[in-house]
């Protein structure tokens, strides 16, 4: 039924809930389908800092320990898979990244850990179950 499946993660609970889902998913169905796992950073300008801090590097240092926490949890279960990174807006960012890579299913979670996430709230698995070409799996 599925053939490549596309997980983002962002370090939060709800996108390992969905991470965890994906494995488990592809372990049932008795075939080896590839995971494709994609950190977004949403990069942001600041004109003005109080204090100099590389916003950057911070972001850079946080996008991998993202994907290296994702990839030990892959390692171990050992399903085939793919890390990807990628800026901008995350959910025009994995919309379009499950179309250019053929994905057939997306496997993300109800909500993430972005600056405003409290303000709007799934906001991202919003956007992208509304504008994404294939089925969005939302694990709460």
């Amino acid at each position: 039924m599925y053939n490549h499946i596309l997980i983002p993660v962002d370090g939060s609970q709800k996108a390992n809930k969905a991470l965890d889902h994906a494995i488990q998913l592809v372990k049932s169905m008795g075939r080896d389908i590839p995971l494709s796992v994609i950190h977004i950073t949403d990069r942001i300008a600041m004109n003005e800092a109080f204090v100099y801090v590389d916003v950057g590097e911070m972001l850079d240092k946080e996008e991998n320990e993202i994907l290296s926490t994702a990839a030990e949890q892959l390692k171990a279960s050992g399903v085939s898979y793919t890390l990807l990174r990628a800026n901008g807006d995350p959910a025009t960012m994995i919309s379009r990244t499950a179309k250019e890579r053929g994905v057939d299913l997306i496997i993300m979670g109800s909500r993430g850990v972005g600056l405003v996430s409290e303000i709007l709230l799934g906001s991202v698995s919003h956007g992208v179950s509304q504008h994404a070409h294939c089925p969005v799996l939302i694990v709460k």
